[in-house]
């Protein structure tokens, strides 16, 4: 390997999302067996590169003609041209929880900004990409490094706008709890505007989908599909309850500390039931690839689950 993918493989986490095909969906596997699927998963937690899919023929040198700085590495797709470009960044922006908003504001208003250059696709997640590794792709490199800085002068730098995060006083526990929250939240006026469940189901996937796209650490496609199934299911039921209000439960003549109580019963069954979901498909994803070294921290890692809410449902799955 040259120097730019001696680069991209030591990016990549221990553990990296990979697939040969997206019908089959992605899993985890060790960073030493990455160079045998087409699809690998970019570090999450330190963004390295600018990701971009250039969705149409005759892409790979598509920077040339537009007068755009060459990318770090090109995987082009032998069959109909299309590419993915991967920018080098000499400082890799942090994604951790602790890490500051302002460089990732910075870092995700350069990428769009260079998206619209590009003409690269907007539904692209920037969590995947054609794997340089493998051998289905034309993959050439310029030993090229940047600033972020170093594009702004190829456009003006856009407003931004996110999600709707769920409300304060809405306790979060890690990812997949945001997760729930913020769809289910978004699900209550949205289930309106859809006049079958078959269609429904798959606009909760598509918005879980978006959602998790935000997320520094994406989770599997297994825990998405769960919890939008999950969240659409009861919303599906409870339509014409809801109103396009933000609730969950209808009570009649309960008195404050009852409806409280009731309240607070459901809230934590729903978690439980979540939770125990989650652990269930993590262990199911990661068994085949730690085997009996899979470890209650290692799920806890994978998850964004305290290691003692793994420990409590492991016996039971």
């Amino acid at each position: 390997m040259n120097q730019q993918l001696t680069t991209f493989y030591n990016h990549l986490n221990d553990s990296v999302i990979t697939t040969n095909d997206f019908t089959e969906g992605t899993h985890f596997r060790k960073r030493e067996k990455v160079s045998q699927f087409a699809y690998c998963g970019l570090n999450p937690m330190y963004r390295k590169y600018l990701s971009f899919d250039l969705d149409y023929p005759g892409a790979g040198r598509k920077f040339e003609e537009l007068n755009i700085p060459a990318p770090s590495i090109v995987t082009t797709n032998k069959a109909n041209g299309h590419a993915h470009y991967l920018y080098e960044l000499i400082t890799p922006v942090a994604y951790h929880p602790a890490a500051r908003q302002e460089p990732q504001d910075y870092f995700e208003a350069v990428q769009l900004g260079m998206t619209n250059q590009l003409k690269a696709d907007h539904a692209f997640t920037h969590t995947l990409t054609k794997n340089p590794l493998h051998e289905r792709w034309i993959v050439e490199t310029f030993p090229a490094k940047y600033h972020l800085s170093d594009f702004t002068e190829y456009f003006d730098l856009p407003s931004r706008s996110r999600l709707k995060r769920p409300p304060d006083g809405c306790v979060i526990r890690g990812r997949n709890d945001e997760l729930f929250h913020t769809l289910r939240l978004w699900a209550y006026s949205a289930v309106h505007s859809h006049s079958s469940e078959e269609v429904w189901y798959l606009a909760m996937l598509k918005q879980a989908e978006e959602i998790n796209t935000c997320f520094a650490d994406p989770l599997g496609h297994s825990e998405i599909k769960a919890t939008s199934k999950a969240v659409a299911k009861w919303v599906w039921k409870h339509r014409h309850e809801l109103n396009g209000r933000t609730k969950v439960l209808k009570f009649t003549n309960e008195s404050p500390a009852e409806r409280m109580s009731a309240g607070a019963a459901y809230t934590n069954e729903k978690r439980r039931e979540t939770s125990l979901a989650i652990v269930r498909a993590a262990y199911q994803e990661l068994l085949p690839i730690y085997v009996e070294k899979l470890t209650p921290r290692i799920l806890s890692a994978h998850t964004g689950q305290n290691i003692k809410t793994i420990r409590k449902y492991l016996p039971l799955i």
